[in-house]
């Protein structure tokens, strides 16, 4: 008996041959996928503990977002009336200097709530760069305890900040400051251990990759480009390299301009089948050329540049026609939501305007970018992405029921043009129906949101953020805030 019986869909399996498959059934059984055949056949075939009708329902594989960051749900707010290089600085400064336990918790929660009501089961999360928190093992372990328990597959990435190294972190503990001073090679031993404990492969479904900010490039026109800088990056990619090889992880980073080009003629070790860069804006066709000899991935954030104008453009279609395997990521949540819909929309729009070519891009590799593709980067293509018969169960179902679907014509352009994570009805993370109808079934929706205020409350008490949370001076009937 399966565990679980979506009927009647329109399934979009996203396997080898991309079918769409109408009036079919999809039997679900310790946690992967048991058969897919016609709707009548297994309804009367399996007598399933829970049936799921699918009815005006399209059924396809989780989303998968290859990047964005704990720490962040918390701060959509904060500091949105500042620049974007003012708002970066700000946040950078708050997490190691105000963050608690309670404050981690709140986030994984939240990050999670959000991410599954909007469809993505599988994710990347920077911890590491950006000043976060790997200064000391407890904000990893309570995030990786939150996301395991409400259900969404997840990579946390854990490494060092920015140098100078060591650096100042702040500890609110039963309402009691302190401060401590916490060295390079103590926040890498940290992010050992973590590692050390890293589940994949296990049957758990959070396990750790390594993570940079970015990788600093020796620059004429860059103004805090220094020996000591220069000596910093090099130390950085050595030791997250060793880390990288000792536990056969993942490695993401950052990378703009001729970065790309610098890591390799530096030899800095860390581009091959196990890396992602992400944004890989202003990147020059070496470079890409580099990503493709490598085996390097790339991870495409179209709706990031809103808040921080990264310089240039992520070439795409270069990277792809080049055989790079490109996917896509939010870069959320402390700039926006992380409905990757609207990514997906946004990725054809950026292309197709920036080349005045309506063809670039067509919907159905954007939809691989956000499912098959995301898999394959992370190295799970061979067990989640499609919905074959011995894969795991991450599934969603799109209620195709609104004004905005219709008419139910040409299905992958409607999902990719007009759907929204708001359509997503129904979420299983290894076969564990995790969201029905829109209704989170693992927590306690209510619950997490009305504790999310409680603690950003606190929180904004406790860093003077209240000069952050108001419109700027110009900004009603203006062109430009400032």
């Amino acid at each position: 008996m399966p565990d679980l019986l979506f009927h009647d869909a329109t399934v979009i399996t996203m396997d080898r041959e991309r079918r769409v498959l109408d009036r079919t059934s999809v039997a679900v059984r310790d946690g992967c996928i048991a058969e897919v055949g016609p709707a009548p056949e297994l309804k009367n075939k399996y007598a399933a503990a829970t049936v799921i009708d699918c009815r005006h329902k399209a059924l396809l594989p989780g989303l998968v977002d290859l990047h964005g960051y704990l720490g962040g749900s918390l701060l959509k707010s904060a500091g949105q009336n500042l620049n974007g290089g003012e708002r970066r600085t700000m946040l950078e400064n708050l997490l190691p200097d105000f963050t608690d336990e309670a404050w981690w918790e709140a986030d994984a929660q939240l990050n999670a709530l959000e991410r599954l009501k909007m469809g993505t089961t599988c994710m990347f999360s920077m911890m590491g760069g950006n000043g976060t928190r790997t200064d000391d093992m407890v904000f990893a372990e309570i995030c990786a305890r939150e996301l395991t328990r409400i259900g969404l597959r997840t990579r946390i990435g854990v490494g060092p900040a920015r140098p100078p190294w060591p650096r100042k972190f702040t500890y609110w503990r039963g309402g009691v400051r302190s401060e401590r001073a916490v060295s390079f090679d103590e926040v890498m031993d940290n992010c050992d251990r973590l590692l050390a404990r890293n589940r994949k492969d296990s049957g758990g479904i959070v396990d750790h990759g390594v993570a940079l900010s970015r990788i600093g490039n020796r620059n004429e026109h860059d103004p805090v480009w220094s020996p000591e800088r220069e000596q910093w990056v090099r130390k950085q990619a050595e030791a997250v390299a060793h880390l990288q090889k000792k536990h056969g992880a993942t490695f993401w980073t950052h990378m703009y301009g001729n970065a790309i080009e610098y890591t390799h003629d530096e030899k800095l070790d860390l581009l091959g089948p196990d890396t992602v860069l992400s944004h890989c804006t202003g990147i020059s066709e070496r470079a890409i050329a580099i990503m493709r000899d490598t085996g390097t991935h790339a991870a495409h954030h179209p709706r990031a540049g809103r808040i921080y104008t990264y310089p240039g453009r992520c070439p795409v279609p270069e990277l792809i026609d080049a055989g790079v395997t490109v996917a896509l990521g939010s870069d959320a949540p402390a700039t926006h939501n992380c409905d990757l819909f609207l990514d997906m929309k946004a990725a054809v729009d950026q292309q197709r305007i920036h080349f005045k070519d309506p063809d670039l891009l067509p919907p159905g590799k954007v939809l691989e970018m956000a499912t098959i593709d995301g898999y394959k980067v992370l190295g799970l293509d061979k067990v989640l992405g499609s919905v074959e018969v011995g894969k795991k169960a991450d599934l969603i179902t799109v209620n195709l029921m609104q004004p905005h679907l219709y008419p139910l014509d040409m299905l992958i352009y409607r999902l990719v043009y007009n759907a929204t994570g708001g359509d997503v009805a129904d979420v299983t993370v290894s076969g564990r129906l995790v969201m029905r109808d829109r209704k989170l079934l693992t927590i306690d929706e209510s619950q997490v949101l009305e504790n999310a205020q409680a603690v950003y409350s606190r929180f904004v008490e406790r860093a003077n953020l209240a000069p952050f949370l108001g419109n700027p001076r110009r900004f009603w009937g203006v062109s430009k805030a400032e």
